[in-house]
C-alpha cells in the first residue's frame, strides 16, 4: 500500500474553511469499520461538486475534546491497555450462531429505503450500484446501494448540480478561479457550516425511526450523543437473531430542521449460518488483554529505527552498520480500564469464507474521568482466528494507471487494513475498496490518512472509465 500525494489541478476550487475542516474529521467515527465519506476530499472539476463536501459533513467525528487517547487504543508513548472486570463474567453456552450475508440486493429493498428517505421515483441500476434520486444535472438527494451483499448504502440530502463545464449550480464557483461563493448546503438545513442548533437526542431518534424501520432495524440500540455543528448523528447497532451487534452500525445524520441529511449502513439482512463453539467471557477477556497490552508492535526502549530494505536495482553502497546507542527511555506501564459487564453478541468476521457476523463477547467498559462508557468486542470462537472483512467500503477520490497496475487513492484510518477489488467491463472498471478494522469493535483515533491501494487489471485500462462502487461515480485520473 502506498501513500503518494495525488496532484492537484489549477482549477481546484477553494472551499470554505468549514468544509475543509470537516473533511479531516469526517473520516473516522468510533467503532469498528465505517464507510468513510471522503469523496469530496479532492477538488477535481466536473467529477467533484461542492455539495459532496457539504453532504459529507454529518460524518464528522464531533467534539474532539475529551481524553486524548481513544478507548481501546494503545498510548502513543508506549503504554497499552489492561481490562479488569469488577463483576463476575458470564459462562459460555455450548454454541452460538454465526450469520452470513450473500446474494444481491433487490430493487424493492432499495425502493423501500429510498421512500423512507423521501426520494421519489424508481431506483435504477448503474453497473453494480443501485441509484435513487439525483436529477440529470447531478443535483438533489442521492442514494447509492451496492448491488451485491452486504449492500452498503450511502445517502446525501444536498448536492449541487453542474452546467456540463465543471461549474457548480447554486454557487459562483468557476473552473480556473481560486475563489468560491456560498456553499451549496442550505444554511437552514443544519449542515456543518449552517446556522442553528442540533435537535435533541430524542428528536433525532424520532427522525431516524422511519429509515431504521425500512432497514428492519426497529429494535437497534441507539446512540445520538454525537454532534457536528448543527447536525446530530444517530448510530444504530442492530439486533440480529436476538443478539446485539458491534461494528455493523447504521448511521443517520439529522439536520437542525429535523430532516435526515445523510446516512450509511448495510441493506442486506444477515442470515443465520452454522453454530460455532465459543469460549466464556473470562477467556475472551484474557485474549483481549493479550492483544491490547502494548506487547505488539511499537518502538522498543532503545528507540533505534531499523533500515528500510533497498529495492533490487538500488546500489547498496557501504555495508557498514552505524551503531545505535541512544539514551534509554522508560516505558509507561499499561493503563487499566474497568469492565462493568459482558454480553454475548455478534461482530464482523468471516463466515464460510465470506463476510458476516461471528459470535463475540461485548465488554462494557467504564468511562475514564467522567467520560461516557464504551463497548469493546472480542471474537468468542473457540478456534481463534483473524476477523474478516467488515463489509464496509471506502470511496476513492482519484486513480492512476500504468502497465495494467491500477492505483486508487482514498482517505483511510491507521486502525484498518484495506484491499481493493476490480470488476472489468467493456467500457468501465468498477473498483471497491474494503475496510477491515484491525481490532473490530474498538474505537479508533480520529486521524485521517491519505492512502492508496493497487490492483492488477487483466487488460490495459485504455479509455475505459474507472467507477467507484461506493459512490457510483466516475473517478478522475490523478
Amino acid at each position: 500500500m502506498t501513500s503518494e500525494e495525488p496532484g492537484t489541478s489549477s482549477g481546484t476550487r477553494r472551499r470554505p474553511a468549514w468544509v475543509v475542516g470537516s473533511i479531516a474529521a469526517a473520516v473516522l467515527l468510533a467503532g469498528g469499520g465505517t464507510a468513510y465519506w471522503a469523496s469530496a476530499a479532492q477538488g477535481d472539476g466536473a467529477a467533484r461538486r461542492t455539495g459532496d463536501s457539504a453532504a459529507s459533513a454529518p460524518r464528522d467525528a464531533g467534539d474532539p475534546s475529551g481524553p486524548g487517547i481513544a478507548p481501546g487504543e494503545p498510548d502513543p508513548s508506549g503504554a497499552g491497555v489492561v481490562y479488569r472486570a469488577d463483576v463476575k463474567l458470564p459462562e459460555a453456552p455450548a454454541t452460538a450462531p454465526a450469520y452470513s450475508v450473500s446474494g444481491e440486493v433487490a430493487e424493492a429493498d432499495v425502493a423501500r429505503l429510498a421512500a423512507a428517505l423521501g426520494i421519489t421515483g424508481a431506483p435504477r441500476l448503474e453497473g453494480d450500484v443501485w441509484l435513487a434520486g439525483e436529477a440529470a444535472d447531478g443535483s438533489g438527494p442521492r442514494l447509492t446501494v451496492a448491488r451485491t451483499a452486504p449492500g452498503t448504502w450511502n445517502f446525501n440530502r444536498f448536492q449541487a448540480g453542474g452546467d456540463g463545464a465543471g461549474n457548480g449550480a447554486g454557487d459562483d464557483c468557476v473552473r480556473g478561479k481560486d475563489t468560491c461563493g456560498p456553499a451549496t448546503l442550505p444554511r437552514d438545513a443544519g449542515g456543518a457550516g449552517g446556522s442553528g442548533k442540533p435537535v435533541s437526542e430524542e428528536a433525532a431518534k424520532a427522525s431516524a425511526a422511519p429509515v431504521l424501520k425500512a432497514l428492519g432495524q426497529e429494535g437497534a440500540k441507539l446512540d445520538a450523543r454525537l454532534t457536528q455543528g448543527a447536525v446530530r448523528v444517530v448510530t444504530a447497532d442492530p439486533v440480529v437473531g436476538g443478539l446485539p451487534t458491534q461494528g455493523w452500525s447504521t448511521k443517520v445524520s439529522v439536520g437542525a430542521d429535523g430532516s435526515v441529511v445523510g446516512g450509511n449502513g448495510e441493506l442486506k439482512a444477515p442470515v443465520r449460518a452454522a453454530d460455532q463453539q465459543v469460549v466464556g467471557a473470562v477467556e475472551a477477556l484474557a485474549r483481549l488483554n493479550a492483544r491490547s497490552n502494548g506487547s505488539e508492535g511499537g518502538t522498543g526502549p532503545s528507540g533505534c529505527a531499523s533500515a528500510v530494505p533497498l529495492a533490487a536495482d538500488t546500489a547498496t553502497g557501504s555495508a557498514e552498520t552505524v551503531p545505535c546507542n541512544p539514551e534509554p527511555r522508560p516505558m509507561k506501564p499499561p493503563r487499566t480500564e474497568t469492565v462493568k459487564g459482558a454480553v454475548l453478541g455478534l461482530a464482523p468476521g468471516t463466515v464460510d469464507g465470506a463476510r458476516g457476523l461471528v459470535p463475540a463477547w461485548l465488554f462494557e467498559v467504564a468511562g475514564r474521568d467522567g467520560a461516557p462508557g464504551h463497548t469493546v468486542a472480542e471474537p468468542a470462537s473457540a478456534k481463534e482466528s483473524t476477523p474478516g472483512p467488515s463489509g464496509r467500503t471506502v470511496p476513492g477520490f482519484s486513480y492512476k494507471e500504468a502497465d495494467r497496475k491500477l492505483t486508487v487513492n482514498f482517505w483511510g484510518s491507521p486502525c484498518s487494513t484495506y484491499a481493493v477489488e476490480a470488476r472489468e467491463q467493456a467500457e468501465s472498471v468498477m473498483v471497491k475498496i474494503t475496510d477491515t478494522p484491525n481490532k473490530p469493535g474498538q474505537a479508533c483515533i480520529m486521524l485521517a490518512e491519505e492512502k492508496s491501494v493497487t490492483v492488477t487489471l487483466k487488460e490495459p485500462l485504455g479509455d475505459r472509465k474507472v467507477l467507484d462502487v461506493t459512490t457510483g461515480k466516475e473517478l478522475p485520473r490523478q
